[in-house]
């Protein structure tokens, strides 16, 4: 997945928070009333026990997102995929995801709403916000606080060419406490989900631990991601389940084998990543921690990612559930 660039320094923090604090003032009295709108709707949507596990699955199946077309889910189409999957959603809360930022205080807590009638919830949104002056985000997450959406992902840093590394981390450590002090002052929590690649910030574990630097967890930690920290640490990955299992606040799980030097996705249970993995940083988290299903081995007749629409969805569906099944066997879970 391609990350932003980011190659500007970030703004000065106390300049930002104090303009981030204004913006939240002023939004809550607009005269649209979106934040205060949100509110009541957000406390009538209740949700299921929380139980020992919560795995989800993101849903870049389920509507065309970057690719610019109309497909995509209704919230009741959603919810209905979801409760044939088992699952719970990571949703994409992005400007060409399944709803965009400044749409947060009208859709969201419909998509909350349809989800609960199902049984089903929102486990956390994934974001494409980089900059803490980027537009909307910070509203977009203070819905989601309302609605008890207790997560968001972060974008990614990523390194530009031409500045030294030491720099660049040292520009996204500073981003990174403008991001936790608004998230403590919202009470939601970021998690930063590990990306493999030379120019995704992060990839080598190392780095993303000085990122992160000494940023509280409960503000800002890390989405451990088993397919990317396998294909950038090879047989060191112990390493880095040990370095970062202080930050580790969520787990991504999806698997891969090698061709020669290229990765090739492929189901769980059939690549490098194996049980072992979730076992270590589930050990080292000190216990269940949110997981959630990223599905890369399912494409279409052309050999493409590409959205499936609602009436063809069976197969996408039964490819979600078996890698379920494989990870509720890791876990011990029954299976669903």
């Amino acid at each position: 997945m391609t990350t932003p660039t980011v190659s500007a320094p970030s703004l000065n923090r106390r300049e930002f928070l104090t303009r981030a604090g204004a913006l939240a003032a002023a939004a809550s009295l607009a005269p649209t009333g979106l934040l205060a709108a949100a509110a009541p709707k957000a406390t009538a949507v209740t949700t299921p026990a929380k139980a020992s596990y919560e795995i989800g699955v993101l849903e870049k199946w389920f509507f065309d997102g970057g690719n610019g077309g109309p497909l995509k889910y209704t919230p009741d189409e959603m919810a209905q995929t979801l409760a044939e999957i088992g699952l719970d959603l990571e949703l994409t809360l992005r400007k060409q995801g399944h709803i965009t930022p400044e749409k947060a205080p009208d859709e969201l807590p419909v998509m909350a709403a349809a989800l609960a009638r199902k049984n089903r919830r929102i486990l956390w949104v994934a974001l494409d916000t980089v900059r803490p002056d980027e537009p909307h985000w910070e509203k977009a997450i203070r819905v989601a606080k309302q609605l008890g959406i207790p997560q968001y992902r972060h974008r990614g840093f990523s390194y530009t060419s031409g500045r030294p590394l030491k720099a660049q981390i040292a520009d996204f450590h500073s981003m990174a406490k403008d991001f936790a002090a608004v998230n403590k002052a919202v009470g939601i929590q970021a998690v930063y989900q590990i990306h493999a690649g030379a120019r995704s910030a992060g990839s080598a574990a190392w780095d993303l631990d000085l990122i992160l630097g000494d940023i509280d967890p409960k503000h800002f930690g890390v989405a451990f991601d088993t397919r990317h920290v396998m294909v950038e640490q090879g047989q060191s990955w112990p390493n880095a389940v040990q370095l970062l299992a202080p930050r580790t606040v969520a787990l991504c799980v999806k698997s891969f084998k090698w061709d020669g030097d290229q990765t090739v996705e492929v189901p769980l249970g059939e690549g490098r990543v194996k049980k072992a993995i979730v076992d270590q940083v589930i050990a080292a988290h000190g216990g269940p921690l949110p997981i959630c299903i990223h599905v890369e081995h399912f494409k279409d007749a052309a050999g493409k990612l590409a959205p499936v629409p609602f009436a063809q969805r069976a197969r996408i569906v039964e490819a979600i559930r078996a890698d379920a099944r494989v990870l509720r066997g890791w876990l011990g879970l029954p299976q669903s």
